[in-house]
């Protein structure tokens, strides 16, 4: 689910007058989250590409991992986003990268329509954040009171699991469509927009410290990661499915 210190191009965490440690720790959390992508999809593309007979992906630990992964990214996201607009809003820079997700969606979804055709992405995480940014500089004044709806929308898609109330398609991105397409990418607002409204929220708690300090070694390549998570993202899938693609028209 980032080219200017961003998470998943929500913003630049690192404010200008100076990084600090705290931010760091941000970006290298997002980074470890996005380490997870490539090895649940590699799993997701054994059974896609028939290697197994096994939809490992729908068994109860890739499911929980696959939840982790992107709660972690999504939480961390709505975290730094709070942290890049806190001396206040850009709104050419939001509009920019508002754009940006946008047509990175658009081109996702034709190009899975023509790969995926029954199960191509209508609703996916670059389409949710693309969506998300518009929604929190709305919601961005409550601050650390966002942590409640947040909790509230994350209650309601437990209260009503994942059968929905209305077969209506103009729920789908929202969660709620009952009888819903398969996807082969699926985000739904309820209820990770509650996950992000938590990050937001979480994040006003933080005290920047006054004398920032060097990020430790080890960690310099996941914060790099983290930073980079847009591009990332995109080119793991495009590079996963080759691989996978050029491996089946081999052994057969």
């Amino acid at each position: 689910m980032v080219t200017e210190s961003a998470s998943i191009e929500q913003g630049s965490i690192t404010p200008a007058k100076q990084p600090s440690a705290r931010l760091h720790s941000v970006d290298f959390m997002r980074g470890v989250a996005c380490l997870s992508m490539p090895i649940f999809h590699s799993v997701y593309n054994l059974y896609q590409f028939g290697f197994t007979d096994t939809a490992w992906t729908k068994t109860l630990f890739w499911v929980i991992y696959q939840k982790m992964g992107l709660g972690t990214f999504v939480l961390v996201s709505g975290m730094a986003f709070t942290l890049s607009t806190q001396s206040g809003i850009r709104w050419n820079r939001i509009l920019r990268r508002v754009l940006k997700l946008g047509g990175v969606a658009l081109a996702i979804t034709v190009a899975t329509y023509f790969a995926e055709p029954n199960k191509f992405v209508r609703f996916g995480v670059i389409h949710f954040f693309a969506s998300v940014i518009l929604i929190a500089t709305l919601v961005r004044p409550l601050k650390q009171w966002l942590i409640l709806p947040g909790a509230l929308i994350i209650a309601v898609a437990v209260y009503i699991g994942r059968g929905g109330i209305d077969p209506n398609p103009w729920l789908y991105i929202t969660g709620l469509m009952s009888h819903r397409p398969s996807s082969i990418d699926y985000i739904p607002l309820i209820p990770w927009l509650g996950v992000f409204f938590i990050g937001m929220g979480l994040a006003n708690w933080f005290k920047l410290p006054e004398h920032p300090k060097e990020p430790a070694g080890y960690m310099k390549p996941v914060i790099w990661l983290g930073k980079h998570s847009l591009p990332f993202y995109i080119i793991h899938q495009i590079v996963l499915y080759g691989l996978f693609y050029l491996i089946a028209l081999a052994v057969r």
